[in-house]
């Protein structure tokens, strides 16, 4: 004899009845999924600064919800499986900086070739300190260490977007001083702002465009469309910021596979990403990730209206 109540009964016909019909449409998503690459992705961000809670609060999750997952719980060791909604956001989820609190570790690459860039225009590092407000002896010292706050990395971030092309002597820098800088600059082989690009000057692995030229790129129209189809070619700027807005929004690919596709960081792809949006809703448009199910039947024409 069956303990349910009525109730329950009720409610679980309810969900099979749902069940069949999303299943009928294409459209049923098992409600759990393998936890390891969830689990993989999330301690990647964990090592890139992004803390647990942080995390969860930047994606709406509830406190304490990836707990099981990294640790486990009440005895029982991480666990295996992890709901199919959650995992798709977190997986669809690169933090940028931004996102990031002002104690979080990062690396400090972009922050040291920001302050260099600056020194080949003559802003000595004590006057970088002294307008954000740091010690000098501070400042030096978070600025030459291989990984440095986030609220350091948004301060020379935010100053050198002001001072890049800057005249020292309008910032209260004597000339003096600040030919000094310049020139120490140039015998420490430090590379000034043209030689970054901003999507890639925080990527360890990128190089200035001075040591590296870009090859030139493949003759011909349609690069994008003939490189995302599998032909050899060689993207211009225009063309790789085409790719990446085209794997962004058309594709389920996370942050990461769309940055080792490019060859870059998923950081640097996550902050071109957005550049995109904001030049997008500049313009009155709007980019967003699409995401669909996969759907083998064919679509009936009330289903053909609802798509378009």
């Amino acid at each position: 004899m069956s303990t349910r109540t009525p109730a329950q009964k009720r409610a679980n016909a309810h969900m099979q009845t749902r069940r069949r019909r999303l299943q009928a449409l294409g459209q049923w998503k098992q409600p759990f999924v393998d936890a390891q690459p969830v689990r993989d992705h999330v301690n990647r961000m964990r090592a890139a600064g992004m803390p647990i809670r942080a995390l969860e609060k930047r994606l709406g999750l509830s406190a304490h919800h990836l707990d099981h997952l990294l640790f486990g719980s009440n005895g029982f060791p991480p666990g295996e499986k992890f709901e199919t909604e959650p995992a798709e956001l977190i997986l669809a989820f690169w933090p940028t900086l931004d996102d990031l609190p002002d104690p979080s570790r990062v690396d400090a690459t972009g922050t040291l070739r920001r302050v260099q860039a600056m020194e080949t225009r003559g802003f000595p590092r004590a006057a970088m300190a002294r307008q954000l407000g740091f010690r000098k002896t501070y400042f030096q010292k978070a600025v030459a260490s291989d990984k440095g706050t986030a609220r350091m990395a948004r301060a020379v971030r935010g100053l050198y977007g002001m001072w890049w092309d800057a005249d020292p002597s309008a910032h209260d820098v004597p000339d003096w001083v600040a030919e000094r800088t310049r020139r120490a600059a140039d015998r420490q082989g430090f590379h000034g702002p043209l030689a970054w690009d901003d999507d890639t000057i925080d990527d360890p692995t990128a190089v200035p465009q001075t040591d590296a030229p870009a090859p030139a790129a493949t003759d011909g129209e349609n690069l994008a469309a003939r490189w995302l189809m599998g032909e050899s070619v060689i993207l211009g700027r225009t063309e790789r910021r085409e790719v990446l807005q085209h794997l962004f929004e058309w594709t389920t690919d996370t942050t990461e596979q769309i940055a080792a596709r490019l060859e870059m960081t998923p950081e640097a792809a996550e902050r071109q990403w957005h550049r995109l949006q904001q030049r997008a809703a500049a313009d009155g448009r709007r980019l967003w990730r699409r995401a669909w199910a996969y759907r083998d039947k064919n679509l009936t024409k009330n289903e053909m209206g609802e798509a378009a």
